[in-house]
């Protein structure tokens, strides 16, 4: 490549590439850390370049893993080589979701740079964390909007609420960073997380998987595929899987004799009550295809229900002290134990006093002395979701270069959460929530080849929810009890262009254009427990409420978001890009107003992304090296705010538009395989998160960062297969480390979650024929304590709780293939 010099400055000198080059460097010139970072990045990128490599494959060196490095992805709207396609993109196959020990969605983010996956706490349901490149949500409420999408066979889930899917008979994962408006069929700001099934296909295959493990851990999967006549097919998959609770509740009466608070008399063994984080889940799939042979049409039908009866996430009491809540004492109004520091556990137990009863004496915030008589109203230690859904993904070839896809779905989900927020026998709040939403999706498309100059595709989207929140709410220090039963009414529909022209051989220009039209209704009804209506007498049960019933908060709002970008492939080894895209996502009206000025609609948050990057191969593919830079510039981030002073309740969980802010963020991705069998895999995720412009009424201050943003995320594995015997043995090992970051909007050293590494092994012998594997596995290997996020709200309760990551566990897993 002796004229690289020259073919160089040609790609530079393309306006859209020097445009974006100059937006990021400028922006991040002042910034020593991403300054290196990016410089190491270009820099890599003219070795590549500079260097004479070969794309051939070399048998010898890859081993029996090179097919991971074949992925062909789907994100542009065509069957493309991972290598190929100009956006930050990784993709996982079953395999390698099999040798990571990754089993759920909430997995995936560990091995991903930028990618922050979760199991939330309970106090949002059963649902997801997700959050690409600091863009994501938190709170699962109907209300709300994800800002990362997440697809199952491109059917789009509108809620995160039953959104922590089993990795179970998927033929693929694939992770997008940055908006995906113009690709997706929901506006995915931040990226989106696409699981693709298996489809049956002529081979009648399947296998069978049984596992057991610490905690009684569990599991059967089982998956197999049928021809039914010419050119029809059909796969069944289905798994059942239980665990018991890592997280001990013990009553505290029973374990601390003398303290004041009599033990329950349902306090079992060792005073034990229960347990969190216990697990529960079935789930079946079908998959019906139908394509024969030489025919123009291809249909897949897929049905599948699911079952998560789990318990509630493990969680431990961190703060207490809140002396205006006190145990039970009927002779003593202004008696009872305190809530303090004495329910707090041991430091690295897995210990909670927890019992999700209501009950006890309390001096409320108006300073009246208030008894809440014990049993009047308790939850229960259960985060469920039970979901449903049938779809019908139809492809028809018009024409040789013309083709018209339909993708029409149906879903529903229903579920229950117990809520006991201060981890102790004593009640400062205590919420119980039955969940339910249905969802109506249709997207259309036509695609069209231009020969080798063009590919264009258009399309519309549609996506109609209809969801109910209902639940009881005891905040006994504000004199709230009370029922809501709030339905919530979305839609939102889309137009969508996306088009690559071919100028040269190697060269694509890339466009697309995005209209949403979004509405969201939501209608707040709040009850006594008795089904009356809050007589709003000052300093009467639910006063404060009184008003909300029957209130209607609108949302109605219309956006058009863009995609220009421009990819080079300077030879079979090398493709780089550039580009720029818009996103937004939704705003919508307050759902969980406590006096009637809390109904207030929020704004959208928009994003602007500036994008550089190289994807490589380098010696036969021996080293596959991946990159990007880029630069966010948000407007209107939404966060949750905790507190209101501005409002006739301070309590509050009121989103709000906090402001604007740049995010500089660099991504490696890299596979090494320097001899047969032998394979290193490793991903490096930074962002530096910087607000611009806050608003003061939110408590956000510009030296503050927003929730759930890392400012390093690393991973790194290794696994060599050797033959032994007739088969083959593989030991795997695989670290991930995160940094610290914040929990809450308004940043507080008790809502900073401290960063730490997990270690995970596996070893697993294979057959020499492929029909047996048994494999033993450990995951956090040093059995490190840790947490996953903190729920603190000091200033209005007094109290902060952990979200407890999983001790050590192992596990032996025998799969037969047929």
């Amino acid at each position: 490549m002796a004229n690289f010099p020259s073919r160089l400055s040609r790609f530079l000198s393309h306006n859209a590439y020097q445009a974006i080059y100059k937006k990021i460097a400028w922006e991040m010139m002042m910034n020593r850390p991403i300054q290196k970072a990016v410089t190491l990045l270009l820099a890599t990128t003219s070795v590549l370049a500079a260097g004479e490599v070969s794309a051939q494959t070399s048998d010898s060196s890859v081993g029996r893993a090179e097919s991971e490095d074949q992925i062909v992805v789907t994100a542009q709207f065509r069957e493309q080589a991972l290598q190929d396609t100009p956006i930050a993109i990784t993709a996982m196959s079953a395999d390698l979701l099999e040798s990571r020990g990754q089993e759920t969605v909430a997995d995936i983010g560990n091995f991903t740079p930028n990618v922050k996956l979760s199991q939330s706490s309970s106090l949002v349901g059963n649902s997801l964390i997700a959050f690409i490149r600091g863009v994501g949500q938190f709170d699962s409420n109907f209300a709300l909007e994800p800002g990362v999408g997440v697809y199952v066979d491109d059917v789009y889930y509108g809620t995160t609420f039953g959104a922590v899917f089993d990795l179970s008979d998927l033929e693929r994962v694939e992770v997008l960073r940055g908006p995906q408006g113009t690709l997706t069929g929901k506006n995915s700001l931040g990226g989106a997380v696409r699981l693709i099934t298996q489809k049956p296909d002529g081979n009648d295959n399947g296998y069978v998987e049984a596992t057991y493990g610490a905690y009684d851990r569990m599991e059967l999967r089982a998956a197999g595929s049928i021809t039914l006549a010419e050119g029809l097919y059909a796969r069944v998959s289905g798994l059942m899987k239980r665990a018991d609770g890592y997280m001990t509740l013990l009553d505290y009466g029973c374990a601390n004799p003398g303290s004041g608070i009599a033990p329950s008399p349902a306090a079992g063994n060792g005073c034990e009550m229960g347990t969190e984080g216990g697990q529960d889940v079935k789930a079946l799939r079908l998959n019906v295809r139908y394509a024969p042979a030489g025919a123009p049409i291809e249909i897949n039908l897929s049905a599948d229900i699911a079952s998560d009866t789990s318990e509630s996430v493990a969680t431990k009491l961190l703060f207490a002290s809140n002396p205006g809540v006190r145990s039970y004492d009927a002779d003593n109004l202004a008696g009872g134990v305190p809530f303090d520091d004495r329910f707090i556990t041991g430091p690295e137990s897995y210990i909670s006093y927890a019992d999700y009863s209501s009950g006890g004496n309390y001096t409320t915030n108006f300073g009246t002395p208030l008894q809440v008589l014990p049993g009047t109203f308790d939850a229960e230690p259960r985060s469920e979701a039970n979901s449903f859904g049938v779809s019908a993904n139809i492809v028809y070839e018009m024409s040789e270069n013309i083709s018209l896809t339909s993708i029409t779905a149906y879903r529903e989900a229903d579920g229950y959460a117990g809520i006991d927020i201060d981890g102790s026998p004593l009640a400062i709040l205590t919420q119980a929530y039955d969940l339910s939403h249905k969802q109506f999706t249709q997207e259309l498309r036509i695609s069209a080849a231009i020969g080798d100059a063009a590919d264009l595709t258009v399309g519309g989207f549609y996506y109609e929810a209809d969801d109910l929140l209902a639940n009881r709410t005891k905040i006994p220090s504000v004199l709230f009890d009370f029922l809501s039963n709030d339905p919530v009414e979305t839609t939102s529909k889309s137009l969508f262009a996306h088009v690559e022209v071919r100028p040269a051989p190697d060269l694509t220009l890339i466009g697309g254009l995005r209209y949403t039209d979004d509405r969201k209704t939501y209608e707040f009804s709040r009850r006594n427990p008795d089904g009356s209506l809050p007589s709003g007498i000052p300093l009467t049960t639910n006063f404060l409420v009184a008003g909300l019933d029957g209130e209607v908060g609108v949302f109605d709002d219309d956006r058009l978001d863009y995609r220009i970008g421009v990819n080079y492939r300077w030879s079979d080894a090398l493709m780089t890009y550039a580009q720029v895209a818009t996103g937004f996502k939704g705003g919508g009206v307050n759902p969980r107003p406590y006096v009637a000025d809390q109904v207030v609609p929020f704004g959208p948050e928009t994003l602007t992304s500036y994008e550089i990057g190289f994807k490589s191969d380098i010696g036969g593919r021996v080293l596959r090296l991946n990159g990007a830079a880029f630069l966010n510039k948000f407007q209107d981030i939404q966060i949750a705010l905790l507190q209101c002073p501005f409002s006739a309740s301070v309590i509050c969980g009121l989103p709000a538009n906090a402001g604007d802010a740049d995010v500089k963020g660099l991504e490696l991705e890299a596979v090494l395989q320097p001899v047969a069998g032998l394979r290193f895999n490793g991903a490096l995720g930074y962002l530096d998160f910087e607000y611009t412009d806050v608003d003061p009424l939110t408590g956000v201050t510009e030296d503050m960062v927003a929730p759930f943003v890392n400012e390093w995320q690393l991973s790194a594995g290794v696994e060599y297969e050797a033959a032994l015997g007739s088969g083959y043995l593989t030991p795997r090992l695989d670290w991930t480390y995160q940094s610290s970051f914040y929990f809450n909007a308004v940043n507080s050293s008790d809502n900073l979650v401290d960063g730490y590494s997990l270690f995970n092994a596996r070893l697993s012998y294979e057959s020499g024929n492929g029909n047996w594997t048994v494999s033993a596995a450990v995951t956090n290997l040093f059995d490190k304590f840790y947490y996953i996020g903190l729920n603190e709200n000091i200033a209005a309760y007094g109290v902060s709780t952990g979200i407890v990551g999983r001790p050590r566990e192992w596990s032996i897993s025998l799969r037969r293939n047929f």
